[in-house]
């Protein structure tokens, strides 16, 4: 792989993207699952899909699966190393995620200053569920490859699919770096719902002359259990 990651280069991809004739489905088929996915568990969800919350999340991911780490401490250092979030903030979400049953940490036989870090069955299938919402409309657009989320019950592909998403996330490329605008809503909690809600309204109504979207502030606090005024703020910034 590259040893640096052009923006240039991804954006050519995202146009190429947008070009498939099947792009509109594919972002309907990606907002209707994250949208089940997210209003079984809102509270949980509109925290842990925001930005930096999303990326140690990732990063974890990435540290245990792609085999670079297996303990707290090695994960705390990678993601102060590669500046993706503070110590604390890292503690915070392992917390999160453990008392909420996905991960189970227990201390090392061999070294009992190491936290061992594993998934559980409910968080695999938890992350089977989530990376439904990128595989799913991805077969949409390329159905050649066929690519089943069931891949990720498998060491080896699940190994592979990690290990390459760190060789990104680990070079500094996030969506608020290559997209900067979009930084406006996924740095606030529900905001990613939110942008796909807007974004998928705008493609819909589409015209020569742009979009015009009619929207809520109280039907997008509903929506995704948020308050009106957060809502708001959000639109008025962006």
């Amino acid at each position: 792989m590259e040893t640096k990651i052009s923006p240039e280069a991804l954006l050519h991809r995202r146009n190429l993207i947008k070009a498939n004739p099947k792009f509109k489905e594919a972002i309907r088929e990606h907002y209707q699952i994250n949208d089940k996915i997210y209003k079984k568990q809102p509270l949980f969800y509109k925290v842990m899909l925001q930005e930096s919350r999303f990326n140690i999340a990732l990063s974890m991911c990435c540290f245990v699966f792609g085999n670079q780490a297996s303990c707290i401490s090695e994960i705390k250092e990678f993601c102060s190393r590669y500046q993706i979030a503070s110590p604390n903030s890292v503690i915070a979400i392992i917390t999160l995620l453990k008392t909420t049953n996905r991960i189970k940490t227990w201390r090392s036989q061999e070294d009992r200053r190491k936290i061992l870090i594993t998934p559980t069955q409910k968080g695999i299938d938890e992350l089977k569920r989530y990376m439904s919402g990128a595989f799913s409309p991805l077969n949409l657009l390329y159905p050649e490859y066929n690519i089943s989320v069931d891949s990720l019950d498998d060491e080896a592909p699940r190994y592979d699919f990690f290990k390459r998403a760190s060789q990104y996330l680990f070079r500094g490329v996030t969506f608020k770096k290559i997209l900067p605008e979009v930084g406006i809503f996924i740095e606030k909690d529900g905001g990613r719902m939110i942008m796909l809600y807007l974004y998928l309204q705008a493609i819909e109504k589409l015209t020569s002359r742009g979009a015009v979207i009619n929207y809520s502030s109280n039907v997008l606090a509903k929506e995704f259990f948020v308050s009106r005024i957060h809502v708001s703020r959000i639109i008025k910034v962006a």
